[in-house]
């Protein structure tokens, strides 16, 4: 019953009323109704309705009152009359004893007798009518009038929303479903409950789905079962052969302009096809648009259409765009899907065709394309396409050795410099291999053309920043973004850089006017990643969370899996600045699977680094020994900016060995050859866990010999963390824990708060100490916060004596002084002695804030 309570409570509400005689529930095939109306039934049987249920078909529609069967058994035997009479009399003794509830299943197929007995008997108010109706069917009179005239409600079954229906397939498969298999079912199922579930069988039968790491995923496309084939072939079988065509017309070019339907297809057949409910038409802009009613009669056209005649129109709608003129944006790659299907080929067609399937993320479709365009004529283009279809299924040596073969041929200055932009970009980013993508981008000529000299740079500029080259790319990148048009692929760079040198606000500030002036680049550009680096490092953590969440909708809708890998790393920094380590790691796991799945096996490592991070900060010795074997097995990528992750990841780790001197002396010299390389945001990172695990002078030495002077919110509140752990100031520790906390950096906010609460324990003060250990209580149980290296050193939280931490135990339960000191064998004054003493060693003021403190796991075990 999910996502159908509120029909389910709405049937009980009119069994309530005393005006009404029954319910009406109309639903489409396969939305619910049936299951829903058996519920009622239930429910109604507990609440001491006497219930009949009836079952209507189409077969014994032809039998007057033989649906009434099991009321009457020897119904059939007997005049029409007399068995009106007798199921009449049956039903009115019944309802004598106990209020009865008619349960009528399919009441579109009754027949008239029997529709007009239980008309009669309900305005009679000799029982309730719950009855179901499929959409679009005729239904007869007497079961219509009960609600045209008021004296039954109506109840439309709608589809399930999404987080319903995904837990209806989430049920029926004994598991959770992968996002992108969440996406392409509702899509395909449109929210129908039995769509839902067939669609599920018929793709568990084909092997289509498989169970990895207890999460469902699919490995091809889905299958609808054959009962559902069956189901609602049935129903297009039964349409004129000319409506038929023009329903596959619209499968085949769907959202379909009525005017290129009616082009191909008899008049007058898609009117029919919208009066059975088949079809939507609407209005888009200037255009008169056809969809297919539900998506799964798409599936069960493509299944059972002729191949001959799926063939056939798909060149007579090619011809018809092509007579008319591809206007719009999606037409050239609707033509050539169509031509490629009818095994028509144009090659420039197919070639430009295949960089438009890449942007819609349609890497299959892409494939083929480049494919058939370059096996029937090889050209520039057409290589081209072919490589940027490689490098995105993963096959990234294959893509260059395509690009080499090219450019070993005779070829103009232009088309050789396009070649070796995209051999530099597969290189760099498949390969890992920066030295031959920097030849090859350098080998870009002058006489190529402006912008494609610009790409050269802005991908050098980037390559610079990536290696950790960040005087470089600042140097670079402020020389392209001083052109007169600015490239995406130049403005990535120097946000990018902008953010890791110190200057993330600035980089903020920079990405949000070009997108304002340009729109939002290309994905592909790494953009957007680049403004998140700076969002982080700015101190804008809260907004980035709702922006990547945004994002990761966003590409599992679109299907980009590629674009899915790098959001879920995202998602999984900004988990380990809220100090969610585990909900980091999972997100970290989910890049590393998607990075798998599409090949990139850098994307792979990028993921274990950012787990070693999480791990380390956990404190888990274990994950972190996995973590550390899963790193090993994959092969090291020159991009140092990513790797530091993994290396701040594999200080911390020591941590959680008790390393804790060799960690120090990591992270000392690693923030000291990040700052002196212009890395700034690293670099103070890694001086500021290298400070709070006991070495915040020569971090502090360190941060002063080379002066940072970041903007933004966030880094500088890390050269002051430095500053305040040097000068053991411990008013400036928990200051700096406020700040922290407001901005949402909830991990690095209870490590400073656990360094306040050292310091006041090392001075004396139990009652600050005790505040700063409540805070730090109140973020691990309010806001899951896991940050066990901030909680290495409460051992030397505020200790009790034996006595003392019995004492207050009693008294934390409710017992007066007198009764602690009846069952402690004590006098009432000592037990006072001892509750001062524990006051004041806590830092509390009452009997309430000691059981408060008592409760916090930190006190408690201190205690």
């Amino acid at each position: 019953m999910f996502g159908r309570t509120a029909e389910l409570d709405l049937i009980g509400e009119a069994l309530r009323r005393p005006d009404l005689v029954g319910t009406i529930v109309i639903g489409a095939v396969g939305s619910g109704k049936s299951t829903l109306l058996e519920a009622a039934a239930s429910r109604a049987e507990v609440q001491g309705f006497d219930v009949v249920r009836l079952h209507a078909n189409r077969a014994i529609s032809t039998v007057p009152l033989f649906v009434f069967s099991s009321v009457l058994d020897s119904a059939t035997a007997v005049p029409d009359a007399e068995r009106f009479v007798a199921i009449r009399r049956a039903l009115r003794e019944r309802s004598d004893r106990r209020p009865v509830l008619l349960a009528i299943d399919d009441a579109h197929e009754l027949d008239d007798a029997s529709a007009g007995l239980i008309g009669q008997l309900a305005r009679e108010l000799t029982l309730f009518v719950l009855a179901s109706i499929r959409s679009l069917e005729p239904v007869p009179e007497p079961i219509l009038a009960l609600w045209s005239q008021g004296i039954a409600t109506l109840i439309d079954v709608v589809p399930l929303d999404r987080d319903s229906a995904s837990r209806v397939a989430s049920e029926a498969l004994g598991g959770p479903l992968d996002p992108g298999l969440e996406r392409d079912l509702w899509q395909r199922a449109a929210g129908n409950p039995l769509h839902v579930r067939e669609l599920l069988h018929g793709s568990k039968a084909a092997g289509v789905l498989t169970q990895r790491a207890g999460v469902w995923v699919r490995n091809g496309e889905l299958v609808a079962s054959r009962a559902l084939v069956d189901l609602v072939g049935h129903r297009i079988r039964a349409l004129h052969p000319s409506a038929r065509l023009a329903l596959t017309a619209v499968v085949l070019a769907e959202p379909a302009g009525v005017g290129l339907i009616d082009a191909v297809a008899e008049p007058g057949a898609l009117l029919a096809l919208e009066e059975a409910g088949l079809i939507n038409v609407r209005q888009d802009r200037r255009r008169i648009v056809a969809t297919m009613a539900h998506p799964i009669y798409a599936d069960v056209v493509r299944q059972t259409a002729s191949v001959l005649t799926v063939q056939q129109l798909r060149s007579r709608l090619a011809a018809a765009v092509a007579a008319w003129g591809a206007r719009r944006g999606d037409d050239l790659i609707q033509v050539a899907t169509w031509r490629l299907d009818a095994n028509d080929v144009e090659p420039a067609l197919f070639a430009s065709a295949a960089f438009d399937a890449v942007r819609r993320h349609d890497l299959e479709l892409a494939a083929r394309l480049a494919q058939t365009a370059h096996e029937a004529e090889p050209s520039s283009l057409s290589s081209r396409a072919v490589a940027m279809t490689l490098h995105l299924l993963g096959q990234h040596r294959a893509a260059v050795a395509e690009l080499d073969a090219r450019l070993s041929e005779p070829i103009d200055v232009v088309d050789a410099a396009r070649a070796r932009l995209l051999q530099g970009l597969v290189l760099a980013r498949g390969e890992g291999d920066y030295p031959a993508a920097v030849a090859a981008l350098e080998a870009v000529q002058s006489s190529a053309g402006e912008r494609t000299q610009r790409r050269a740079r802005a991908m050098l500029a980037l390559i610079a920043l990536l290696q950790g080259n960040v005087h470089s790319a600042v140097e670079q990148s402020t020389a392209l973004v001083g052109a007169r048009e600015v490239e995406p692929e130049a403005m990535t760079a120097h946000i990018g850089a902008l953010a890791v040198s110190g200057q993330p606000r600035a980089a903020m500030a920079i990405a949000d006017d070009y997108r304002a002036s340009y729109g939002e680049p290309d994905a592909r550009t790494l953009f957007p990643d680049f403004r998140w680096v700076a969002m982080i490092d700015a101190g804008d953590i809260l907004t980035m969370e709702t922006e990547v969440g945004e994002a990761w909708d966003g590409a599992v809708e679109g299907g980009d899996r590629h674009r899915q890998a790098r959001i879920a790393l995202a998602m999984g920094h900004v988990q380990v600045e809220r100090g969610r380590n585990g909900a980091a790691m999972a997100w970290f796991e989910r890049s590393g699977e998607l990075s798998q799945s599409v090949g990139e096996r850098f994307g792979i490592r990028w993921a274990l680094c950012g787990s070693l991070l999480a791990a380390g900060h956990s404190g888990d010795p274990a994950r972190v020994d996995s973590t550390l074997v899963a790193l090993s097995e994959v092969d090291a990528h020159p991009a140092e900016l990513f790797e530091l992750y993994g290396r701040r990841g594999a200080a911390l780790a020591r941590v959680a060995r008790g390393q804790t001197a060799q960690a120090g002396t990591d992270l000392l010299a690693l923030g000291d050859s990040l700052l002196a390389n212009g890395c700034m945001t690293h670099g103070l990172r890694a001086l500021v866990d290298a400070a709070r695990i006991g070495n915040a002078r020569a971090a502090l030495t360190i941060v002063r010999q080379h002066d940072p002077r970041p903007d933004g919110d966030l880094l500088p509140v890390c050269v002051d963390y430095i500053d305040a752990l040097a000068g053991g100031d411990g008013r400036q520790l928990a200051e700096i824990s406020n700040r922290l906390e407001t901005l949402g950096y909830d991990a690095l906010a209870a490590t400073a708060a656990v360094c306040a609460h050292e310091v006041f324990v090392r001075l004396g003060d139990r009652r600050s100490a005790t505040a700063q250990a409540h805070r730090v209580e109140r973020m691990r149980t309010s806001g899951g916060v896991v940050a066990a290296l901030a909680f290495t050193a409460t051992a030397a939280a505020t200790p009790l004596t034996r006595r003392e931490r019995e004492v207050a135990h009693l008294v934390s339960l409710g017992g007066t002084s007198k009764e602690v000191a009846d069952a402690c064998f004590l006098s009432v004054r000592t037990v006072d002695n001892h509750l001062a003493r524990i006051y004041d060693k806590l830092g509390v003021r009452s009997r309430a804030e000691l059981a408060a403190v008592l409760s916090s796991s930190v006190l408690g075990k201190s205690a």
